[in-house]
């Protein structure tokens, strides 16, 4: 009986942290422009996010290899 308990509780747990995941909207593209705090961003592709849409950015900058 412990075990189906115990079992149920960490599939329920992981179904949870699953859905949260899939909730969020991965979208890629280039920043147009930067005036006074607000960005424009061109979409390389389809985005299910919308205008008002709260969002959070990661920058990937183009790394520059230097010889000797």
């Amino acid at each position: 009986m412990r075990k189906k308990i115990t079992s149920l509780v960490l599939a329920l747990f992981f179904t949870v942290g699953l859905s949260g995941v899939s909730l969020a909207a991965k979208c890629k593209g280039e920043v147009v422009k930067n005036e006074n705090g607000q960005l424009v961003i061109k979409l390389k592709d389809e985005c299910k996010a919308k205008a008002g849409d709260s969002v959070k950015i990661k920058v990937k900058s183009a790394s520059k290899v230097e010889g000797c």
